[in-house]
Parts: structure tokens; sequence; C-alpha cells
């Protein structure tokens, strides 16, 4: 019998249903990818702000990973919303002793669109040494490259330096999204660098003006979803973002905030 790729995701759950695990399982089934879910924290948010966050005791987040990992074999892992150093541990614990040869898939969870922080800042350097060394791949957005590459990021030129800076802390590639930039053109770019130490500009139409609700979630998703079906990395991922354009353009407004994404049609 054959079997869809299967991504394991390690996340946190946005009831309003735009972005966290909400997202991730919406863009896998998208992808027709199997997705299994270990829930990290539960928020309570919609589209307009996170209210409160209550986080998974850290056994039972290693005991929902560790059951799922012993009983599937998954293709690729996508990480998203963490927020304490004791999950972080607690994740990059499981993963080094379980899954190991294992594609990771880090997206940078660490302020919300609304603008609400969503990882601590004492848990920054740990989400460096622990699960950015060794990540198969790293997204993050402008703001989250900043924190990360310990430098400001206001053009393409930046967006390169910053991503050899990320790159040196022991990440195999680098995407920057550049979606929180405005350039001349009109346009999006954002920057890959791959292991070869290549770059690669990712672009896209600029789509409306309104804040979107789930975008990062989504697009780490949709690269996690090819690189579980052994694209190359960077088919993987321009792939991906011309997924998320895709679904920018059928977004709509479910609530009073922030627009979600539309993660179904016709790709």
């Amino acid at each position: 019998m054959k079997s869809n790729p299967k991504i394991l995701i390690i996340a946190g759950s946005d009831p309003s249903g735009g972005a966290g695990i909400q997202a991730d399982i919406k863009t896998a089934t998208a992808h027709k990818v199997y997705a299994s879910a270990a829930i990290t924290c539960l928020t309570a948010q919609n589209t307009q702000k996170v209210f409160n966050v209550f986080n998974s005791p850290t056994e039972f987040l290693r005991q929902q990973i560790e059951v799922v990992l012993e009983d599937i074999e998954f293709d690729a892992v996508k990480i998203g919303m963490l927020g304490t150093t004791e999950i972080i541990d607690c994740v990059a614990d499981v993963l080094a002793q379980k899954a190991k040869k294992v594609p990771l898939i880090l997206d940078t969870v660490m302020v919300a669109t609304s603008g609400d922080l969503l990882l601590r800042e004492n848990a920054v350097e740990v989400l460096k040494s622990r699960l950015l060394k060794g990540a198969y791949i790293v997204t993050p957005n402008i703001d989250e490259a900043q924190v990360l590459a310990q430098m400001p990021i206001k053009n393409f030129a930046e967006m390169k330096l910053a991503a050899t800076a990320i790159k040196s802390l022991g990440a195999k590639n680098v995407l920057i999204k550049g979606g929180h930039l405005n350039f001349a053109d009109g346009k999006i770019h954002s920057i890959l660098l791959d292991e070869k130490n290549q770059f690669h500009r990712i672009s896209n139409k600029k789509i409306g003006t309104k804040n979107l609700h789930g975008t990062g979630c989504t697009l780490a998703s949709a690269i996690a979803c090819n690189v579980a079906k052994k694209m190359e990395l960077v088919a993987a991922v321009r792939k991906a973002n011309a997924y998320v354009a895709l679904a920018v353009k059928r977004s709509s407004e479910v609530g009073k905030g922030s627009l979600v994404l539309g993660h179904f049609g016709k790709n």
C-alpha cells in the first residue's frame, strides 16, 4: 500500500485557525502530506491579539513527541512556536534521541503578527544552540533575523550578511523572509543561503497592504512538505513561496483583525 509523505509538526495551537498547528495541518493537507502534531502550547488568541498562553508541561510534551516517533517514520519535522527554554530543551532532547536523521525545518517564531511576544527573550540563545544548530533550514522573518544575526537589516545586501551570520550558527540552509521590508520595485524579496554557500533570491509580487495571519507558519510547513517529498531544497522553497503567494491571493476576512490565508484551492 502506497504511503503519503509524512511530517511531524511541533508547534502551538491557534484557536482562531489562522496560524500555528491549525495552519500547519491545513498546509500539509493541501500538499497531500500526512501531518502528525505535538502541541507545545495552547494560546487564547483571535485574528486581533494573543490574550494568553498556556505552555504544555514538558514531560507531557516529551511524551507526545516520543510516542509518535516510536510509531511513525517521518520524512521531515517542522517546528514552530516553542515559547520557553524548558520547551526548547525538551524538544531538542527528544529529537536528538529519536529523530536525529530527519530533516528539521525550524520556523523561529518570536513575535505574532499582532506584535505579541511568543518567545521569551532569555530563550533565544537556547534556541540558537539547541535547535538552530544542525537544522536543515531555518526560516526567520526580518525581525527574527535581526535578533539571530544581532544586526539591523534594512536592505537586500544586509539580508545577505545576516543570512551568512545565521548560517555560521550551525544551520545548513537559511531563508530570510523579506515581507517586512519595502523594496523599490514593489515586490517581496527573500534570500536563501544554501549549504553550498550560494545565494538565491526568492521573489513574488506584493499583494495588498493589510496584515496577514499565519504566513510564516504556512511557508515553513509548505517547505517541510516539499522536503518530505524529497524535493531539492531551492525548488522546495520556491514552490512553497509560490503556494503562500497564492494563499495570500485567496485570503479572507474571517474576523475583525488580520486576514487569514486561503490554504485550499487549485495550486
